[in-house]
């Protein structure tokens, strides 16, 4: 059997260059991801294999979280196996995918409904971190991220409301991108709360991740590093261990960039009170009906009823200060510089049973930080990605999100490909 390289870049080469076929290769990559999944368990369902267009993904096997439809197929988002459905079409994302030559081999487990910062499901059986068994795994998007840490897949979707794509990159050591939102179609993924839901991206590598990007949005230029780089510093006044504080500080003193302090937090606490409202009163909509006969799960009743007390006007205000809030918040906190750079969590990953609910260990303080900084960045739409750039004493990632403008992917792609720290060893699988 041919043994597969660290990356998914190096193996396109290798499928290029005749030394492997698509065939074997989509063979070899299951055949891993199956063996994996005894000692991971996060498949929700193994799919038909089935090759596709001769694109630039061709030979590429992927794994998705469980909430796209699929040819046939109705996502089980986390609280069932999905279910067939006789000529349902795939959702957009998936399907250019699939145009672009990319198989699908499995479905992936995720907190139900979308909703929750950890992989805490009754559904499944619980997500065992592969850096660290002890570690947390973040939600909602935690199959997708135990599947590319484990090496089952090169890359998954998931989908990012609140920090679900990036939460759970951050517990793994990740590269998780959130994009702009509205720049992947999410016609055909189940919805949470359609303002603020992305499509997302889970990769080890940033070049590969750029390759899945860049098949999902081809029309996007992939634009060359820039000589210069300008960042912005935010590292919140409350809220942030120092222990995390002085990991990104180390790391930023070994950029080569100009990187400049700025204080935000203020406009991060207008912007997260807009975030929170948008995010309870569109809940509340797309699972009305389960809210009213009680039948919603735990995650979704927890912010679901707090959305239908919610005042209408609340809603429609923040609704429509957003596109205004973007843009002050660009102009004030980007200024000439081309990222902001914040810590993702606000502590170092958890253990896993600190932030289970109902465990007697649990700390809420614990859960806060996991998902503290990250829905304003769906308020305001901007892409986002979470970079890993140290280890804590334990091992655990420690990692920073980096913000872009709206539809800079490639440029953050280009900065997390060229930042000093790796978490994983692109010469091996581990």
């Amino acid at each position: 059997m041919f043994e597969l390289p660290a990356r998914m870049t190096q193996l396109q080469e290798n499928i290029r260059a005749g030394h492997v076929s698509a065939q074997d290769a989509l063979l070899a990559q299951v055949k891993r991801g199956q063996s994996l999944n005894a000692k991971f368990p996060c498949v929700v369902a193994e799919l038909p294999l089935a090759s596709h267009h001769n694109g630039p993904l061709a030979g590429i096997a992927l794994a998705h979280k469980d909430i796209f439809q699929l040819n046939d197929r109705a996502p089980g988002c986390g609280v069932g196996m999905g279910l067939k459905h006789e000529g349902m079409a795939p959702a957009t994302a998936i399907s250019v995918l699939q145009q672009a030559g990319a198989s699908q081999w499995a479905t992936l487990v995720m907190a139900p409904h979308a909703c929750g910062a950890t992989s805490q499901n009754t559904h499944f059986s619980r997500c065992i971190n592969p850096t660290d068994a002890g570690a947390a795994v973040g939600g909602s998007s935690s199959g997708s991220a135990v599947a590319v840490a484990a090496g089952m897949t090169y890359a998954a979707l998931g989908t990012d409301t609140g920090g679900s794509v990036r939460i759970p990159a951050a517990t793994c050591g990740l590269i998780g991108l959130k994009t702009t939102h509205g720049a992947i179609s999410n016609l055909g993924c189940a919805p949470l709360a359609p303002s603020l839901d992305s499509v997302g991206i889970l990769s080890r590598f940033p070049q590969d991740a750029r390759e899945i990007w860049a098949a999902l949005c081809p029309h996007m230029p992939r634009l060359t590093s820039q000589p210069s780089i300008n960042c912005q510093l935010w590292l919140p006044k409350k809220g942030v261990t120092p222990l995390v504080a002085q990991a990104v500080r180390t790391w930023t003193a070994q950029l080569d960039a100009r990187v400049n302090d700025i204080h935000m937090d203020e406009s991060f606490d207008l912007l997260n009170r807009h975030a929170q409202r948008v995010l309870f009163y569109e809940t509340a909509q797309t699972h009305h009906v389960a809210l009213k006969e009680g039948t919603a799960e735990p995650s979704v009743q927890a912010i679901g009823l707090l959305g239908l007390g919610l005042p209408q006007r609340w809603y429609e205000e923040s609704m429509q200060f957003r596109a205004i809030l973007l843009q002050d918040f660009v102009n004030q906190h980007f200024g000439e510089a081309d990222f902001l750079i914040t810590p993702s969590l606000a502590d170092t990953v958890p253990d896993w049973q600190t932030v289970e609910i109902g465990h007697p260990t649990f700390d809420r303080t614990a859960l806060f930080a996991m998902h503290r900084y990250m829905g304003f960045v769906n308020y305001l739409g901007l892409p986002s990605l979470n970079l890993p750039i140290g280890r804590d004493a334990r091992g655990r990632a420690i990692c920073v999100q980096v913000l872009g403008r709206p539809f800079a992917e490639h440029q953050l792609l280009n900065f997390a490909e060229h930042s000093p720290f790796v978490f994983w060893n692109p010469s091996t699988h581990a």
